[in-house]
């Protein structure tokens, strides 16, 4: 076939597609985002390529993936909020490196607006996929017809201008790890400060919290705010010093706990011990393990932070015994004397972190249920 004629079939192709999803948004008013990422495309080895494309698709619950240049694809989401999109999408990232040891140049993400056509979806989704081109930090970019925190100085405005046009949000909290959410609407917002109002069952549990997570649909990013009053008696709490997190406890996709007894993990490289470390937080794909400075030192000494290692250690059963677990394992971030771990599990040992997971996720649910009839 003609070049010049399949580009132009596939430009038609790739419309009547989105636009028919745009459509699908309208009636339902349901959420839709919009992804384009940028792949190195070698096809000397096509073989490769496809195998890392099926791959995406799986991991992003087979959604439509269209050709949208030489190097750079749309991924269609719809039905999926901003938030979730833009989890799903770091998770995506983080798998295909240490699956094929292959990068995804750049993202950029937006959500569908009411007023939105196909020309404007497509340039706002493409404003965001050149800046993460041009960033050196290798980041999602995103925002939305209402958010776009790229344009603006003044990051109160922006949130104020947004929560008068819709005021409910999600409000989160952590209870060793374990999210406890609930629906709140925003009664009032003015220099930064913002009257939240609450279940009135529930206000007397923000007494023991210092900040909250809020998540609003229209908002890319997740907000930390300190909490300075609790009003029981109108169900309300005040909190000010809204920060946009670019990363947070809440974009974790697998449930994350921690131990309630010390676990110790081995790391190795090439059969060789490197060093022993604490394990703080254990989901099934990734652990934080802490360290002591001069492993730290060591890893970057011996340029070890691209390589792959083994860790092991020994989880407890519900029946009292302890089970060994030895995997791969990628360093994801380093911060202090802590290492972020990605885990790369095979079936048998997934499931002895899965019963493990279990196993604390129902000993924090009992914890907290006796900590709340103190509350009440």
């Amino acid at each position: 076939m003609n070049t010049n004629r399949y580009e132009s079939i596939n430009i038609y192709l790739n419309k009547g597609i989105v636009e028919a999803y745009i459509h699908e948004a309208k009636e339902k008013e349901s959420p839709f985002c919009i992804a384009k990422f940028g792949f190195e495309v070698d096809l000397e080895d096509g073989f490769r390529f496809k195998n890392i494309i099926s791959f995406i698709a799986s991991e992003m619950g087979f959604f439509p993936i269209l050709q949208d240049a030489n190097d750079a694809f749309l991924i269609l989401l719809p039905s999926l909020k901003l938030h979730d999109a833009k989890r799903r999408l770091k998770k995506l990232e983080q798998s295909v490196k240490l699956e094929f040891k292959h990068e995804i140049k750049a993202i950029g993400l937006t959500l569908f607006d009411v007023h939105d056509n196909y020309k404007s979806l497509l340039a706002r989704v493409e404003k965001y996929y050149v800046l993460s081109r041009l960033s050196t930090r290798k980041k999602i970019f995103f925002g939305t017809v209402d958010f776009d925190l790229y344009e603006t100085v003044d990051a109160n405005l922006l949130l104020g201008t947004i929560f008068r046009k819709e005021n409910k949000i999600t409000l989160n909290n952590l209870y060793n790890g374990i999210p406890i959410k609930e629906e709140a609407v925003i009664a009032k917002f003015e220099e930064g400060i913002a009257q939240i109002k609450v279940n009135s069952a529930k206000i007397c549990f923000y007494t023991q919290e210092s900040f909250t997570f809020i998540q609003h649909d229209k908002i890319p990013h997740v907000l930390k705010a300190h909490i300075i009053k609790v009003d029981p008696i109108k169900s309300l709490i005040v909190v000010n010093h809204l920060q946009l997190l670019e990363t947070t406890a809440l974009d974790r996709c697998d449930i994350r706990i921690a131990p309630n007894k010390t676990i110790n993990a081995t790391l190795s490289h090439q059969k060789i011990k490197c060093f022993d470390g604490l394990i703080g937080t254990l989901s099934e794909s990734s652990l934080v393990l802490h360290v002591k400075m001069h492993d730290i030192e060591k890893i970057l000494q011996k340029g070890w932070i691209e390589k792959e290692f083994d860790i092991s250690f020994q989880l407890p059963t519900n029946k009292g015994f302890l089970t060994p677990i030895s995997t791969k394992a990628t360093i994801f971030n380093m911060m202090n004397e802590s290492l972020v771990l990605s885990l790369q599990p095979n079936v048998f040992m997934k499931s002895k972190l899965r019963n493990y997971i279990a196993l604390r996720q129902n000993t924090l649910l009992l914890e907290l249920k006796r900590e709340l009839k103190h509350l009440i």
